[in-house]
């Protein structure tokens, strides 16, 4: 039994493998994986033995997995194992339909015990042997695993995510193995492999480019090998070695030369993958999957509670959200409030990070574990400003990949929490900023139940003028003035005449709901002051993470203490007392601090069917009035005046609706300008191509007419005329005789007398440089070059010449020749493992 086939398939498995490493932290699953391969590789080899041992070994593996089912004390159970016990042993009966189930349990059997023994040693016999306990743990692993699909990849490395990537991979490696090797289909076992490598494409993960480049070269080298392995084994059966190569000398052949047709066959494959890799880069409409883009999410890491969570970046999950063109429920819930749509579900805060110049999710700080107690009351809220306590059953979705929601789970819950019933998992709050995490618990299927403390405040106990704690001030007022103080200026004209913190608050807010800024998911400005910048003073259109950060920052300018809230707007009513928060309901939101208060959300984004569609301003922050920036002369609004959630009419092209529909266009004129960039790289390329030969040709003449002495000379005149006689198709042979080639090509080539005397000259000149101790002289030698030159342009016609000129021959011909001999990267690693193979057998 030849193992190439084997072994081969098993490479190629673990190759196409590695695509799926940004799916997963870590390395152990690569490994695991790894395992498995072999693992199904060797249940291949044991179906493939002779009849009598592979009966044996069938029916041995198949025992040692069924051992659980066999000491059940259900009947059904065991007859089902004594029936999977005797299948592989009917072997000797040669049935097509009993060969068929003994393979695949073989399969299936070598690797259980695999896993059993990588994952669940401990709780088997002998460490080997499955019992029900095993059995048990691997089965409650695999459903943990399950749990981990609803992570945005990369999910951690974890036990039960390893266990499921190394029986998904040892399942594609049996699938191979039995295409390839039993059935000797290796065409169709690429797509097992397909289907592996497609996993990733089918998530949003996120890898470079050259990563994925080099994910899909490995991929296609192992899918090649196997066929050009097959091909071979193919080959073999007709009792002889069919070789493409020769025995380490001429006079020792193991086989008929077949280097042109093997070589081929290679080259027409590798051209094929390298178009299947460039061709989606090219041609509108094709997805080319992220494989040659790449973006990083970023964020640090914080150890707190039961695991290490790694902080997301919100703005970008956000984004991610907004700009998905498909709109994917992300969670329903019902709620006592008075006033559903006023009430937004917080996910993140945010605050600005002087250091590093940009807002940035909260560090973690000291956390408190949620249990039946009550929670941490609303920093700044007092006793005295009324309050409602609305409750709101909450019920994620089971496929939340859209949500923000990447290695650690954050609850979405209107703001402040006050108690907290949770059905799974262990939570904890952040005792300054209220937010609720778990590191080790899905929001996949949750459900939970949050009772809020939401003030209600009057214009009058907003209007009150006090202090700030301490914490509050130096935690949430730093920010910069901005090149030239700009943005304070601004910051101070848009708040002129206000007199308290909360009039300041309305004035901002109406500043940008005024009618003077717009709404384009499709914007994409630096988190920044650069980019602050550029929105206020020039572009005025964003997406509600410009708006936040725009009020969060002139609300700190002129005093206001304020942080960046990231989560959802109420989303839209579905039924009766139910509502549907989706992908397109990704919110961001300026929250500022009032004495008594605590923290209130302001909404200076647009809502409505020209802004974020679900976007509610407060009822105790009012929409803009006429003359609600009367205040800041010379910065009001141009537009007609909105809503309250920003909805009225504004007049100018410049405004875009947010939603999937924009988010549908400005995806497709991202595309369409990507397509213009690849086409206009395209023409530079060809153009440089059609340059190109014409240059080096001109290079090449120019650097042979600077050669002195008589033999250089020689050499040189006789390389351009044959240059020379190639751009006009003449050829030499590389083998022929200066003297043998002009004799072949003389009753080809019509020349004038006169440069026909020149090529005698050159050949001549040749001559006696190769072989005579004292060359001719080469004075004469250029002008006779470019005797035969002018003379096979003149004979050559318009056509011949302009080929000449443009395509010359002498350049492309090496070019094209060193390209086929490129392409037969294949053919070199065969004739390497040949000459080791046979060359050791020489005396």
């Amino acid at each position: 039994m030849n193992l190439r086939i084997t072994v081969t398939a098993a490479v190629a498995v673990i190759l196409a493998s590695v695509s799926l490493y940004p799916l997963i932290q870590g390395g152990a699953w690569f490994w695991a994986g790894a395992g498995a391969v072999i693992a199904a590789a060797a249940a291949g080899v044991m179906t493939r033995l002779q009849v009598t041992r592979a009966t044996v070994a069938g029916a041995a593996v198949a025992l040692i997995a069924v051992v659980p089912m066999l000491l059940s004390p259900s009947w059904v159970l065991r007859a089902a194992a004594v029936i999977i016990v005797a299948i592989p042993a009917a072997g000797p009966l040669q049935r097509r339909v009993l060969q068929a189930l003994a393979c695949l349990i073989t399969y299936l059997a070598t690797l259980l015990i695999y896993l059993n023994i990588v994952f669940a040693a401990r709780w088997s016999a002998i460490a080997v042997i499955p019992t029900r306990a095993s059995v048990a743990h691997l089965w409650s692993l695999a459903g943990q695993g399950m749990d981990a699909r609803s992570l945005a990849p990369p999910v951690p490395g974890s036990t039960a995510v390893v266990l499921l990537a190394a029986g998904g991979v040892g399942l594609i490696a049996a699938a191979t193995d039995l295409l390839a090797a039993r059935l000797h289909s290796p065409a169709l076992a690429g797509l097992p492999l397909l289907a592996l490598y497609s996993v990733r494409i089918t998530t949003n993960a996120r890898q470079g480019g050259i990563g994925g480049a080099l994910v899909f070269c490995l991929g296609m080298v192992g899918y090649l090998a196997l066929l050009a392995v097959d091909g071979r084994e193919r080959l073999r059966i007709w009792g002889r070695v069919v070789t493409v190569w020769d025995g380490p000398d001429s006079k020792t052949s193991y086989g008929v030369d077949t280097k042109a047709l093997a070589a081929s066959g290679r080259r027409i494959g590798l051209a094929a993958a390298c178009i299947a890799l460039v061709l989606p880069l090219i041609v509108p409409g094709i997805s080319v999957h992220d494989l040659l883009r790449s973006n990083s999410t970023g964020g640090g890491s914080a150890g707190q509670g039961s695991g290490s969570i790694t902080l997301p970046n919100p703005l970008v999950q956000m984004r991610d959200q907004l700009l998905n063109v498909s709109t994917q429920t992300v969670l329903t819930y019902r709620t006592t409030a008075a006033d559903p749509p006023e009430q937004y579900l917080q996910v993140y805060v945010l605050n600005y990070q002087s250091g590093l110049g940009a807002w940035t999710l909260t560090p973690f700080g000291p956390a408190t574990l949620v249990s039946s107690r009550p929670l941490r009351p609303a920093p700044g809220l007092t006793a005295t400003t009324p309050s409602a306590h609305p409750q709101t059953e909450v019920t994620f979705g089971h496929a939340v990949a859209g949500s923000y929601d990447l290695k650690a789970g954050f609850l979405a819950m209107p703001y402040a929490p006050s108690a907290l019933r949770v059905s799974a998992g262990a939570w904890q709050e952040d005792d300054q900023t209220l937010m609720v995490y778990s590191g080790d618990t899905s929001l996949s299927g949750l459900t939970y139940t949050v009772t809020s403390t939401v003030a209600t405040p009057g214009s009058a106990q907003l209007d009150a003028v006090g202090t700030y704690p301490q914490s509050v001030s130096d935690a949430y007022l730093d920010f910069p003035a901005g090149p030239g103080n700009d943005l304070l200026k601004l910051a101070q004209q848009i708040t002129q005449g206000a007199k308290t913190p909360y009039q300041k608050a309305l004035k901002l807010q109406s500043y940008f709901t005024s009618g003077d800024f717009y709404y384009d998911v499709g914007v994409s400005l630096p988190n920044s002051i650069a980019g602050l910048t550029k929105f206020l003073f020039s572009t005025k259109t964003g997406m509600c993470q410009q708006f936040a950060f725009a009020m969060a920052g002139l609300a700190r300018l002129v005093g206001i203490p304020s942080r960046i809230a990231v989560g959802y707007t109420a989303g839209s009513r579905v039924g009766k007392g139910e509502w549907r928060v989706t992908n397109a309901d990704a919110h961001a939101w300026p929250e500022l601090y009032f004495t008594g208060v605590g923290w209130l959300r302001f909404e200076p984004t647009p809502g409505g069917a020209t802004g974020q569609g679900t976007a509610t301003v407060p009822q105790y922050a009012p929409g803009p009035t006429s003359n609600l920036a009367a205040g800041a002369p010379g910065l009001a609004p141009a537009g007609v005046s909105s809503g309250l959630g920003g909805a009225g009419s504004i007049p100018g092209e410049r405004r875009v609706s947010g939603g999937a529909g924009s988010a549908g266009r400005h995806a497709a004129q991202q595309q369409s300008d990507v397509i213009g960039w690849i086409l206009l790289a395209a023409a530079i390329i060809i153009v440089a191509g059609l340059i190109a030969p014409l240059t080096v040709r001109t290079l090449i003449r120019r650097r042979r007419a600077r050669i002195v002495g008589d033999a250089a000379l020689a050499h040189a005149a006789w390389h351009e005329l044959r240059d020379s006689l190639a751009d006009y198709g003449f050829g030499c042979r590389p083998s022929e005789s200066p003297r043998a080639a002009i004799r072949r090509m003389a009753t080809a080539m019509r020349l004038d007398p006169a440069a026909s005397q020149a090529v005698r000259r050159i050949v001549s000149a040749e001559e006696r440089a190769c072989y005579a101790a004292v060359p001719l002289t080469g004075d004469t030698l250029p002008e006779d070059t470019a005797a035969v030159r002018r003379a096979l342009s003149q004979d050559a016609g318009w056509q011949g010449r302009m080929q000449a000129l443009i395509l010359p021959r002498s350049v492309l011909v090496p070019v094209w020749d060193a390209l086929q001999h490129a392409l037969d990267v294949f053919g070199w690693m065969d004739a390497l493992g040949f000459r080791l193979r046979y060359g050791a057998r020489q005396p």
